[in-house]
């Protein structure tokens, strides 16, 4: 499935300037945002540098972080390239249903790189399909 992997990915995501967007590096760990992400989801600067779990119900984060390491061994998914509806928790502890469309990318350098829109689909930003 390692050809499945499409250089550029993430940067075809950052056009989606409609959509929140975030991305986390190898370890798991969120590297940048943009302003939609902050404006429907509250998370400010502070996010940065912790991890992507964050955004996840508790009750998922340890099938998130077993499922990153697999993916960093295996280089195979389930849940990229297509979109998955999940729970995304906001900076104020609320939870917002949303449609997560997942890439990963490897750089030049063999380090992946993971990137992710999210269409709220309810609360006051929820966008329809």
């Amino acid at each position: 499935m390692a050809t499945a992997w499409t250089p550029g990915a993430i940067a075809e995501l950052r056009t989606k300037l409609n959509l929140p967007f975030v991305r986390a590096d190898a370890q798991g760990l969120v590297v940048e945002f943009n302003p939609r992400f902050s404006e429907v989801y509250g998370w400010d600067a502070s996010l940065i540098g912790k991890s992507i779990g964050e955004i996840l119900p508790e009750e998922f984060r340890e099938l998130h972080h077993s499922g990153f390491a697999r993916f960093q061994l295996t280089e195979s998914s389930k849940v990229v390239n297509h979109p998955l509806t999940l729970a995304t928790i906001c900076n104020d502890g609320t939870v917002v249903t949303s449609e997560h469309f997942i890439v990963a990318e490897k750089a030049e350098d063999s380090v992946w790189s993971f990137a992710a829109t999210l269409r709220p689909l309810e609360g006051p930003h929820a966008q329809p399909k």
